[in-house]
């Protein structure tokens, strides 16, 4: 049996078996605001990708934040990118050091726009590694692989 593997040089993804794709937007949204999401968004079309990792601040209202994959340690070459705030908009913030017409900042915007106004990814794909976006511990559940979060944390 032939194993598919994606070219993940810079994302998050070592084992391929572990590489799940959330087809569905709304769940997709869900799991990039569960609080500790890490996730790649993939061009369909060119293969161009982009791993992010988006955090909830703390507190009520805070914004959750924004980081991008720009080096080859997957698990800490994270760059600060910029701010979901309440009510869905993201922006590039001016402590970001990421232009935001910066390829990695411009498909982030284009994924999130797309998924906070309900609509589909089309041509794009967003992957998580089989850990919860909200409390990271690996996904056992078919269900809970399918929307990146385990049953305790979709029920929150």
């Amino acid at each position: 049996m032939e194993t598919q593997t994606l070219d993940l040089t810079t994302a998050v993804f070592v084992d391929p078996s572990l590489a799940h794709r959330i087809p569905e937007s709304a769940a997709a949204k869900a799991f990039v605001l569960a609080g500790n999401a890490v996730f790649t968004l993939r061009s369909a079309k060119t293969g161009t990708r982009f791993t992010y990792r988006v955090r909830a601040g703390k507190g009520e209202g805070a914004p959750h934040f924004v980081s991008v994959l720009t080096g080859a340690d997957n698990t800490g070459d994270y760059t600060y990118l910029g701010c979901i705030f309440e009510g869905g908009r993201f922006v590039v913030t001016s402590k970001s050091r990421i232009s935001r017409e910066v390829p990695s900042a411009v498909a982030f915007a284009w994924a999130w726009t797309r998924l906070s106004e309900g609509r589909e990814l089309g041509a794009c794909e967003l992957w998580h590694e089989g850990r919860c976006g909200r409390c990271g511990r690996a996904l056992t559940v078919p269900e809970s692989i399918a929307n990146g979060l385990g049953p305790v944390c979709a029920g929150l």
